[in-house]
């Protein structure tokens, strides 16, 4: 048996990212919608590398923007390593550079940006560090609702941010609210982020969506060439497809019990 489970797996790869979508859209239809409420609070978006902060929440910072309430994002990562082919400092640079320009087409202020420049692709071995500066910045910005990604994404640098952000939040009165990324691409991580979450929330689209799509494609360092249209992101970048799960009716957030939930230290995710 075996031997047999690679050639499963292979021949079930197709179908994950059309059954997560499938998925997203019952979450999309169940979940709270907490639109005006949200706009009311301010938050401190975590974003493991430029441009997930954009993916997951834009829409949900514009409103509160909008709405006057305190929005600041913290980038953990520098993004060196997409794409493979370019130098890390390079890319780093590009994309901090695309990260500025997506924040203007968000209305969100520069300074209210912080860039940690942690090495991409090496937050897990830096979770004491990151929860450390997101609990000072829990400390001095006091935001309502902190967002984040969770433990259950399948990157390990998302992971790593989730597993941060909890340990950080434990002892706040902050709200803790995940943003899928890659959970888009595999439905079991999506029933997992879900069943640890309960009934999500979701924000409307309508109104910032065309806004939202221009400031995604600020990062054109990361994205596939547009004649890509295969399911699973390849080493072009992310697909069209993948995109298109973040630029639907609305944004979902999953609420986190940060009591129940925090890891302990060295507790595997």
């Amino acid at each position: 048996m075996a031997p047999l489970k690679p050639k499963i797996d292979a021949a079930l790869e197709p179908l994950k990212p059309p059954a997560a979508s499938l998925l997203g859209r019952l979450l999309r239809a169940s979940g709270r919608d907490v639109t005006d409420d949200s706009a009311r609070r301010s938050c401190l978006v975590l974003a493991p590398h430029p441009d997930d902060e954009t993916l997951g929440c834009a829409v949900t910072m514009m409103r509160r923007i909008e709405a006057g309430s305190a929005v600041h994002v913290i980038v953990a990562s520098d993004g060196g390593k997409w794409p493979p082919s370019r130098d890390a400092a390079d890319n780093f640079e590009t994309r901090r550079c695309e990260l500025a320009n997506a924040c203007d087409v968000l209305g969100l202020d520069p300074a209210t940006v912080t860039h940690l420049g942690l090495p991409d692709g090496g937050l897990a071995a830096r979770v004491e560090e990151l929860a450390d500066a997101i609990a000072d910045a829990i400390v001095r910005l006091r935001p309502d609702d902190v967002l984040t990604t969770g433990v259950h994404d399948t990157h390990g640098d998302h992971v790593a941010l989730g597993r941060a952000s909890l340990r950080a939040a434990s002892s706040t009165s902050a709200r803790l609210l995940v943003y899928p990324i890659w959970q888009w691409l595999r439905p079991g991580s999506l029933v997992r982020t879900w069943r640890a979450s309960g009934r999500p929330e979701t924000v409307r689209t309508d109104g910032f969506l065309d806004r939202k799509v221009a400031a995604i494609h600020q990062f054109s360092s990361q994205l596939a060439p547009p004649t890509e249209r295969a399911a699973v992101p390849t080493d072009q970048g992310l697909t069209e497809h993948f995109v298109a799960q973040f630029c639907q009716q609305r944004e979902i957030l999953f609420p986190v019990n940060v009591t129940a939930s925090v890891p302990s230290p060295g507790r595997s995710s």
